[in-house]
């Protein structure tokens, strides 16, 4: 109850807030103006303020969102504008049902949908490609789409809770110039550019450029992250094309968090601020994104769309992982390693979509082909051992030792070759204007190939592979489907429900312990109901997934061997609403309740019926934006909320013994001041994030041992101001 005491005081707070400055003695003019109506570029996407509505690109058809029946959640450009998230996970803090899984030190998107997921689990796209695992969250990024539960039949391998998918900005034909500037505290300052415009002959270009730096929010650490992105459009009255890429170089702390310790069940009594690391534990990356898109009109109401994209995730960290800390005598001990690895994806679709009738049943058709070949090298992974001497946790003296280029384990080398195809079939029938059933079809093929070596013949043991001979080697596919219905009581309500399956090959560098092991298989259910006005839509969904053939790994290191456990189910509900309660009151609301827990685990019986590690019950989140009115100097807009984070458990290695993790209510608010300044437009905009500072963990940051559990830590209190001159 006190997570719903705190959204409801966030509310009366903004409103009390927007109340009293609008009582000022500055004159103010009435504001008669609506919010931009927005639709994003070479989608079906229509944007009001915070309200979506119209087609979205991740359910493939050109279908409205409100006639499928699935959840999908998309978050408009200018929520995301009001917000300013800095990553994936903060933009998605306004989806319900979603929560952040290990990033393995900061470094991966990590996303759990509906319970499931995590940072090789293929659920990130990127204008509906595979985008890979690396941070895809950018200066690029115009909107965000999110569909809830198995999408298999649309995506192939999948873990069942769901996928999201970034939709980029894109060149426009209207000339268009911004150029921007970052101030903030912890030393924050970046530059932006944003330029767009019509070459001729149907020819337009962008260029979007973002340069960020700042300390990190505790005792050490840089983040220096800088992207290029140019692209080029294409278009006649039959033909577009589109060819976009993007860079990005990044420097970051490679931080896992904190450490619970399970021998008196609590994190270390020191300020949250302190590293027990070392100033040289960072991660450089560099990712390139290519994407390539043709769209043919073969006929009134008929089009071809072929795509091709390629994502390449290059990074080096060095690490002082936390191995044991002993409260007593205040000292903990570190683990020095070193790695490096590559990972690319490639992935290719061709698809045709359309409609046609059947006597008085109108059909929304697409049927397509999808490829993809993901290839993960991990390697050299240099490993030093325990370091012999500890360091004190109260009074730390940091030497950045680096790891000696050895490892005398079979791990130095990692990886992980799949290569999937996969051909499918979906139909959406409209019965009557009420009644509307979606019906489809997938055959998914894939090869794996997996392992891990060592680092040399010197340091290869008895039993360990020193070539790429695959613990993992093996073929499979699947016939999958799905099937749905909506029904329409009126043009603004409708119900729906369906049932759909995943498919998902083990995805382990580990050993199985009897040969190839059966890949991943969820089915779910889901049925809700969904409102839509000219100002808000809001969805309610309960759901039941059941994921079977679930695995874990026997032992760690080069010892893990992989087997399969047993099932683990989800059921939860879902509530989101987004839109406009008034031409100049924005809304974006939801709350999520997830039981997720093991049904059998032949291994670990004592995770039976305990709820999955870092997956909170409850979760959710309010932001309300106000414009308060044009003043003779420009316009005002003010807006905050909170975000709820509920508790969650984490267990030892062997689920015999449960720690709890707090719950967290985080605040944040924005105040925006647009105008004219010689004829140009001229914005400026404050941000504040986590504005009581409040410590909260939203996830665990590696695996359990026997001694400690690691946990990742949110980030620290932020203050953003940006600029921008649009010409």
């Amino acid at each position: 109850m006190n997570f719903k005491l705190s959204l409801i005081s966030t509310a009366l707070l903004t409103s009390f807030s927007v109340s009293a400055f609008a009582e000022t003695e500055q004159p103010v003019k009435a504001n008669t103006e609506t919010l931009e109506q927005i639709n994003v570029q070479d989608t079906g996407i229509k944007q009001n303020g915070y309200q979506t509505t119209g087609t979205s690109v991740v359910s493939k058809a050109e279908v409205p969102v409100f006639d499928t029946p699935n959840t999908v959640n998309i978050l408009s450009t200018k929520l995301l504008e009001d917000r300013k998230p800095e990553s994936l996970i903060d933009a998605l803090y306004n989806v319900s049902g979603v929560s952040q899984a290990n990033t393995l030190g900061g470094m991966f998107d990590s996303i759990q949908k509906r319970g499931f997921g995590g940072n090789r689990d293929n659920s990130i796209m990127r204008n509906g490609l595979q985008a890979g695992p690396a941070k895809n969250f950018s200066a690029t990024t115009e909107t965000v789409e999110v569909l809830k539960g198995p999408a298999s039949v649309l995506y192939g391998i999948q873990d069942p809770g769901g996928v999201v998918n970034i939709i980029t900005k894109k060149p426009q034909q209207t000339p268009r110039y911004v150029i921007g500037g970052t101030l903030g505290n912890h030393s924050l300052w970046g530059t932006q550019l944003d330029f767009t415009g019509g070459l001729g002959n149907g020819l337009a270009y962008r260029f979007i450029y973002d340069k960020q730096e700042k300390d990190y929010w505790r005792n050490f650490g840089k983040v220096k992250n800088t992207t290029y992105a140019p692209s080029l459009s294409w278009e006649n009255d039959k033909t577009k094309v589109l060819l976009s890429y993007e860079h990005k170089d990044i420097l970051e702390p490679f931080d896992r968090g904190t450490n619970l310790l399970t021998a008196t069940n609590a994190l270390p009594n020191i300020p949250v601020s302190r590293r027990l690391d070392e100033p040289n534990n960072e991660t450089t990356a560099k990712t390139d994104n290519i994407d390539f898109k043709i769209e043919h009109k073969l006929s009134d109401g008929w089009k071809l769309n072929a795509g091709y994209s390629y994502a390449r995730y290059k990074y080096f960290y060095d690490q002082a992982r936390i191995t044991n800390v002993n409260v007593k005598t205040r000292t903990a001990r570190r683990a020095i390693e070193q790695q490096q690895g590559d990972q690319r994806v490639h992935s290719g679709t061709l698809n045709i979509v359309g409609e046609f009738g059947i006597g008085d049943i109108a059909n929304r058709f697409v049927a397509g082909i999808d490829a993809m070949r993901n290839i993960r090298d991990l390697g050299p992974i240099y490993n030093q051992g325990i370091m012999n001497s500890d360091i004190n946790i109260d009074h730390p003296n940091y030497t950045s030792p680096v790891a000696a280029h050895k490892n005398g384990n079979g791990n130095a080398y990692q990886y992980n070759y799949l290569k999937t195809v996969g051909v499918y079939i979906q139909d959406t029938a409209y019965f009557t204007d009420n009644f509307i059933m979606t019906g489809g079809l997938r055959y998914e093929y894939f090869d794996q190939f997996a392992g891990r070596h060592c680092l040399n013949a010197a340091n290869c043991k008895k039993g360990q592979n020193l070539t790429k001979t695959g613990n993992t080697d093996q073929h499979d596919g699947k016939l999958l489907y799905q099937l749905g219905a909506v029904y329409k009581f009126t043009p603004h309500i409708a119900t729906f429900a369906n049932y759909s399956e995943s498919f998902r090959p083990q995805m382990s560098v580990a050993t199985p312990v009897s040969g190839d092991l059966k890949p991943e298989q969820g089915k779910s259910f889901e049925i809700g109901a969904k409102y839509e006005n000219s100002g808000f839509n809001a969805t309610l969904a309960l759901f039941n997934i059941t994921k079977r053939n679930v695995a874990e790994a026997v032992g760690s290191g080069s010892n893990a061997q992989l087997n399969i456990v047993g099932k683990q189910r989800s059921r939860g509900v879902e509530f989101d609403l987004n839109g406009q309660i008034t031409d100049n009151l924005s809304v974006a609301a939801n709350y999520t309740y997830t039981k997720v827990k093991s049904l059998e685990n032949e291994l670990y019986p004592d995770a039976v019926n305990q709820q999955l590690s870092g997956v909170p019950k409850h979760q959710a989140s309010l932001f309300l934006a106000y414009n308060v009115g044009e003043f003779d100097f420009g316009n005002i807009r003010v807006g905050g909320g909170a975000r709820y984070l509920g508790s969650w458990h984490a267990y030892n290695s062997d689920y015999t013994k449960a720690y709890k993790l707090p719950h967290a209510v985080v605040y944040d608010a924005f105040i925006a001041y647009d105008t004219k300044i010689s004829g140009k437009k001229v914005s400026f905009q404050l941000n504040g994030k986590n504005l009581t500072d409040k410590t909260y963990y939203p996830s665990t940051s590696g695996n359990a041992t026997n001694t400690l559990i690691p946990v990742a830590l949110g980030y620290g209190r932020e203050f953003i101001f940006n600029t921008k001159v649009e010409f």
